[in-house]
């Protein structure tokens, strides 16, 4: 279900939580029906950029090969995710103006939150002196000038960004607006449930969610008394609890 081809490129300091927001949108996507390819650093230098190093032309032509692909599957109509460092403006211009249909998702985080999160001991190597060239240590990250998207991870949930990534993509029309989902009644219970409601005052909406609203709470035993409270507060408000 592609009406068209795009590539959303994340970019952003190691660890600062690219290849996690990626796959985020890819599940979301796929959810909804569309054709997804993902790609991200581990798999590309392993298969498609082996024996390219780290020095700023070795890791241009490793992000030139990467839009080169996804150019061919943007073209093909895949919605592609790709997730790489990618730390220099001028290359990231250039794959954009090569694939055209192209969204750039800028994964802002602080080198500090990124060192906390580095479960492989890489910053700490570079801080060491063990790792030449490294993002954020020993090289710069230049940061993204016209992203199509910031979010910042370190102060969002996963759910939010992705939310921003998709909604972006619903904007720039590569994807369809997602329905609201709904539960059809039969007529002959519709009918039913009308005449329950016209008996305690009440329309059908309020009569099916006040039902609904207690199952729903004991399907969720991890709230708290005190969350649970509030959830029915929110519904007295709006009116749908006495």
């Amino acid at each position: 279900m592609n009406p068209k081809g795009v590539t959303i490129w994340f970019t952003g300091l190691p660890c600062s939580g690219k290849t996690t927001l990626a796959k985020a949108v890819r599940d979301e996507l796929e959810r909804r029906g569309y054709y997804v390819e993902s790609l991200d650093g581990d798999v590309t230098r392993k298969y498609l950029s082996k024996g390219l190093g780290f020095s700023k032309e070795d890791r241009d032509e490793n992000i030139r090969r990467v839009g080169f692909v996804c150019s061919l599957l943007t073209r093909a109509g895949a919605i592609v995710t790709a997730a790489f460092v990618s730390p220099y403006e001028a290359i990231r211009q250039e794959i954009r103006e090569q694939i055209k249909d192209f969204v750039l998702v800028y994964v802002r985080c602080p080198v500090e939150v990124c060192i906390e999160r580095d479960v492989k001991g890489m910053y700490k190597k570079a801080l060491a002196g063990e790792i030449k060239n490294f993002t954020g240590i020993s090289d710069p990250y230049e940061e993204p000038r016209n992203p199509e998207v910031v979010v910042d991870t370190d102060k969002e949930t996963i759910e939010e960004s992705a939310a921003k990534v998709v909604g972006k993509l619903e904007e720039l029309g590569y994807i369809e607006k997602a329905k609201p989902e709904f539960v059809a009644i039969p007529r002959y219970l519709s009918d039913k449930l009308k005449k329950v409601a016209e008996k305690r005052g009440m329309d059908l909406q309020r009569l099916v969610l006040s039902a609904v609203t207690p199952l729903v709470q004991e399907a969720t035993p991890d709230l708290s008394p005190e969350e649970k409270e509030k959830i029915k507060e929110r519904l007295r408000s709006l009116g749908y609890l006495e």
